[in-house]
Parts: C-alpha cells; sequence; structure tokens
C-alpha cells in the first residue's frame, strides 16, 4: 500500500507531466510545425485560435533567440513550415469553403448565424487567395512581434517591410 508521502509524489509527478510541454525546450521543428499551425488557423479565419497559436510560436522563437539561435534561423524555420503545409492547408480551405457554402445555400442569410457564415466564407476565400509570401509575412510579423514585446527576445534591427533581418549601419 502507498504511504501518503509516496501518493504526494505520485501527484507532483503527475502535475509535472501535465506542464511538461510547457517545460520542453524549444527546437526549429516545434517552430516549423506550430508556424504551420498558426498558418492554417489563420487561412481559416479563427481569430482566438490564431492569436494563441502565435502566442505559443511567439514563445518558442523567444527562447531559442535568447539562446544562440539567430533572428534568421527562426524566420527560416517559420518560412519552411508554412511553406511545407501550405498546400495542405489549402486543401483543407477549399473543403471548409465548400461546406459553408453548402450550408449558405440552405440557411436564411438574413439571420445573425446566416450572416456570420456569410462573413466566414469570404473571410476564407480571401485568404484562399492571398499568396504564400503574404501569409508567411503575416506570420512571421506577428510572432517576431510578440517574441519581442510579450517574451523580452531581441530581434535586433529585423526589416518587417522586407521580412528579412536587417543590415548594421556603420
Amino acid at each position: 500500500m502507498l504511504s501518503k508521502s509516496d501518493l504526494t509524489s505520485q501527484a507532483l509527478s503527475s502535475l509535472d507531466a501535465l506542464f511538461e510541454e510547457d517545460a520542453r525546450v524549444a527546437d526549429l521543428p516545434q517552430v516549423q510545425s506550430t508556424a504551420a499551425s498558426a498558418m492554417k488557423i489563420l487561412m481559416l479565419g479563427n481569430q482566438q485560435s490564431y492569436i494563441n497559436e502565435i502566442k505559443k510560436l511567439a514563445a518558442l522563437c523567444a527562447q531559442l533567440l535568447k539562446k544562440d539561435s539567430t533572428v534568421d534561423s527562426v524566420v527560416h524555420a517559420i518560412k519552411s513550415g508554412t511553406t511545407a503545409s501550405y498546400q495542405q492547408a489549402l486543401d483543407k480551405l477549399t473543403s471548409e469553403i465548400g461546406l459553408g457554402q453548402f450550408q449558405l445555400d440552405h440557411s436564411n442569410p438574413q439571420t445573425l448565424a446566416g450572416q456570420n457564415l456569410e462573413k466566414r466564407v469570404k473571410t476564407m476565400r480571401r485568404y484562399k487567395a492571398t499568396p504564400l509570401a503574404e501569409i508567411m509575412e503575416a506570420v512571421i510579423t506577428d510572432t517576431l512581434v510578440q517574441a519581442c514585446a510579450r517574451f523580452g527576445a531581441d530581434i535586433g534591427d529585423f526589416d518587417f517591410i522586407n521580412c528579412k533581418p536587417g543590415l548594421a549601419t556603420p
């Protein structure tokens, strides 16, 4: 039979396991997969989930930038993650647009639900027509701004207009 101290120790271990994800060391593959997820959520028009995913991505990037990673390597990881999953995100988006259009065709557009659905379908269509480069730029910008402002990461003189690390001026 387990003693009271064993039960307490076991409970603490399970709590540690619960929060283990936050304690993991960030790496570039995590940045890639989280960036891909953020892009997909953005394209689907789910604003609150996108904000939450950008916070996760910013925290990962800040952790890497505070160690030995460069802004360039973090940006490259975001770009490669979004590029690799772009077609899959487009396929999902096309499917969701089709479903939304079907629902619109069978609903009353005068209701609040109908208006919200129409707005969501328009948003998804807009993102479907948006070039990958613009979507990547949005994810990179949102991430680095949050990494700097919320998590204290040093992004140096990052050039947000051209979406690349800036050149030091003499």
